[in-house]
């Protein structure tokens, strides 16, 4: 049994070496002010979907935001988020769902905030948004 508890744990450690991530880098330094295509220093330490583009960043008073698209379909996306967010130290509840769109509200230690993710408006892509607050 601690033998299987180990293995899993090592995996998870492993796998989110592997995932891009959002935060706990570099980055632009601005305060309330968007930053386009790249994140802002001190973002939370958050997955970022795979080949996702970054389209800006924010930092206002220590509250941060993004905005994503990527050409893929909602529900992998969906699922992506909804199981490597906790591989980051997130918890996730899955607060409203339709067809069309997921919001998933996310808390750690220190923030506490919503990953929207939606269908774009050409229809075909997929849009990302997170948004934390300090708790």
């Amino acid at each position: 049994m601690i033998r299987k508890i180990l293995i899993v744990l090592a995996f998870a450690f492993f796998a989110t070496g592997c995932l891009p991530r959002l935060g706990n880098g570099g980055g632009a330094t601005s305060q309330s002010e968007f930053v386009k295509a790249k994140p802002v220093s001190g973002f939370p330490n958050m997955p970022r979907y795979p080949k996702a583009q970054l389209l800006e960043s924010i930092d206002d008073k220590d509250s941060f935001g993004a905005s994503f698209i990527v050409d893929e379909e909602l529900q992998k996306v969906v699922d992506f988020y909804f199981g490597s967010l906790p591989q980051f130290g997130w918890e996730v509840t899955d607060i409203k769902k339709t067809d069309s769109r997921n919001v998933f509200e996310v808390r750690n230690a220190q923030y506490s905030g919503e990953v929207i993710i939606n269908t774009a408006a050409d229809s075909k892509s997929t849009a990302i948004s997170v948004f934390v607050e300090p708790r």
